[in-house]
């Protein structure tokens, strides 16, 4: 069986997430909850009123989605794993063109609580924006952070490489990349179809805490590669996704 196939849940259980040794504060590569992402998780969960975590609805090598509930509705809680997030991956997004955190203290005992905020930092500006679609952020602590819910009561919304009606919504999507660009003043340098969701027939960028503002220094590669991700799903679709007149919306030379 696939790692498509399987589902969020079998996949924690496979590579187990849930492992335990008497030790919490061992570092494995498949140990999600070290003793300081417990006492992050529990810091966030007490701070917003959160009775108890639900069930993951989304695992990948860096982090893993829970769906929870916050007076009565449900919220996603996001943990950036403690081992697996790789320092030189993430360096090239911070390093030189953030001035954001460019007083932080950006070492390998950090990073990690960096990347966190960064991400709830850029969905914040993308929500004071206006007019670009992503999950609304609650609140973070360390690596954990919380955010509103994609999706129905019974499954979260589900990837654009998933949905039937992908190719009907090519418009929308090169609506949010200008909109992010040229309202949020965002680029999100790494836009695929794993990490575009749709919820109510709408597309929602996620994962953005490699997005860089538009003044970095490699803004327009990332945007022009987010372009070419863009197009490349779309064209397989059988759309006739044109990089070139994508990025002339953009205001960028291809």
């Amino acid at each position: 069986m696939t790692d498509e196939e399987l589902s969020a849940l079998e996949r924690l259980i496979r590579d187990r997430e849930f492992w335990r040794k008497y030790d919490l504060d061992y570092k494995t590569e498949s140990l999600v909850f070290d003793r300081r992402t417990l006492q992050a998780l529990y810091d966030l969960m007490h701070r917003n009123s959160v009775p108890y975590i639900d069930f993951p609805i989304s695992s990948g090598k860096e982090s893993v989605v829970f769906k929870a509930y916050m007076s009565g509705k449900p919220v996603a809680i996001k943990v950036f794993k403690m081992t697996t997030l790789k320092f030189h991956r993430i360096w090239e997004y911070i390093e030189g063109g953030d001035q954001r955190f460019a007083k932080e203290r950006i070492d390998r005992s950090r990073y990690v609580y960096i990347w966190c905020r960064k991400e709830y930092t850029n969905l914040s500006e993308m929500q004071r924006a206006g007019g670009v679609r992503a999950p609304r952020p609650i609140d973070f602590e360390r690596n954990v952070m919380m955010m509103s819910y994609l999706g129905t009561k019974q499954r979260p919304a589900p990837q654009i490489r998933n949905y039937e009606g992908a190719r009907d919504l090519f418009g929308e999507v090169v609506e949010q990349l200008v909109a992010m660009y040229k309202k949020a003043k965002l680029v999100h340098a790494d836009l695929s179809e794993y990490n575009i969701l749709v919820h109510r027939r709408k597309p929602y960028f996620i994962d953005v805490a490699q997005a860089v503002r538009a003044t970095h220094p490699s803004a327009e590669d990332f945007l022009r590669r987010d372009v070419h991700n863009v197009c490349t799903f779309f064209r397989k679709q059988g759309v006739d996704a044109d990089p070139a007149e994508v990025l002339s919306q953009l205001g960028i030379s291809s």
